[in-house]
């Protein structure tokens, strides 16, 4: 029985004349097959010209479609704002007691700079409102920082205090 790969079929690449592998007359003679064997072997035709235009061979400016000429839609990531609470909780990591003063700033209350010269320079583009959206904006990430170093602090005085209970145990025996 011989299988016939309809895709890589090509009108001027036949068998002359099929065997069953399971014949012992299986071997076929170079004249009497007119096919390539790595051909064969993969299932597609690799040394000769393709029978039909595929997909894939188009380009992809030809596939995709051009973009958009709008905003990004409101499930796109974006930027928080860079806060000091932030590089507490990082440069924690490598000197705990950032931690600390990122807590503290859950503690001191979050208000909204004095109206000064400094504040009319402070986003001069911006509305007032906008400027109130942006310091709650602000102030709600702070918080969430704030909220990791407690959380970190916690969980690294807890391990200090299993260590230190440990080694008080160990020595004790």
């Amino acid at each position: 029985m011989s299988f016939i790969d309809l895709e890589a079929q090509n009108s001027a690449r036949t068998v002359a004349s099929p065997v069953p592998a399971y014949s012992h007359h299986s071997r076929s003679t170079s004249a009497e097959r007119t096919t390539n064997p790595i051909d064969d072997f993969f299932g597609h035709p690799l040394s000769s010209p393709a029978t039909r235009e595929s997909r894939h061979d188009r380009r992809l400016s030809e596939v995709l479609p051009p973009y958009a000429e709008t905003t990004l839609p409101e499930y796109s990531l974006k930027a928080e704002p860079v806060t000091l609470a932030m590089y507490l909780f990082k440069f924690g990591f490598l000197f705990p007691p950032f931690w600390i003063l990122g807590a503290i700033i859950l503690l001191s209350p979050l208000r909204e700079p004095e109206p000064s010269s400094a504040t009319s320079e402070w986003m001069p583009e911006k509305t007032e409102g906008e400027r109130q959206m942006l310091i709650a904006e602000m102030r709600k990430v702070e918080v969430k920082w704030a909220k990791r170093c407690l959380l970190a602090l916690s969980v690294f005085a807890c391990i200090a205090v299993v260590v230190g209970v440990l080694i008080w145990w160990a020595l004790r025996k």
